[in-house]
């Protein structure tokens, strides 16, 4: 995720490394951050692999008094950067977390490719609803091995939290039918 996020950041201009450090952790922050150590090994490592570059402080549109290493996007990171974009499969765990961060950069992708990601993570939230329901299934059609708990904190917290698990997920895809559209409405104007 933190090579997607660097490699976004640049599509839109040069920065300094402590930009791209202080706007990273705003972005995945409160409770995430990416270390000093982290951030200066991944850029050290996307230089080598030729998908930035040392660049003129002066490109920066945010003037600076601080010292500090400046970098751009290469030719090769921006296929680098549209691969990861167009990633599906790996993070699953996290995914929810890395489509926003891909949202962010949706103006990079053409329309097919944004609907692409659109819909592949609707299925995504709509995979997570069904496999609670699923799980609320098996306790429904269970009574005789469900009643003996059923009044107990235990399994209140438990059916609570996956009612509210559905409502997130809910929430998510209400958010991103909001989003499709959006984009739905750009691309015909």
């Amino acid at each position: 995720m933190y090579e997607l996020l660097v490699l976004s950041l640049l599509m839109k201009f040069p920065l300094h490394a402590y930009l791209i450090s202080k706007i990273a952790n705003d972005t995945i922050g409160p409770w995430e951050k990416v270390s000093r150590g982290t951030l200066s090994t991944l850029l050290t490592k996307l230089n080598k692999a030729g998908l930035i570059q040392e660049a003129n402080p002066e490109n920066v549109p945010f003037p600076s008094e601080r010292s500090s290493r400046t970098f751009e996007i290469t030719d090769k990171g921006k296929d680098r950067f549209y691969e990861l974009m167009m990633d599906t499969e790996k993070g699953l765990g996290n995914y929810q977390k890395i489509f926003h961060t891909k949202a962010i950069y949706f103006d990079y992708l053409c329309y097919e490719d944004q609907m692409y990601l659109i819909n592949h993570y609707m299925r995504y939230c709509q995979k997570a609803i069904d496999h609670i329901k699923e799980q609320q299934l098996e306790f429904d059609e269970n009574p005789d091995q469900i009643q003996p708990m059923q009044n107990t904190y235990f399994y209140r917290t438990i059916r609570g939290l996956m009612d509210h698990h559905v409502n997130q997920w809910q929430l998510e895809l209400q958010w991103l039918s909001n989003f499709k559209e959006q984009i739905e409405t750009n691309h015909t104007n």
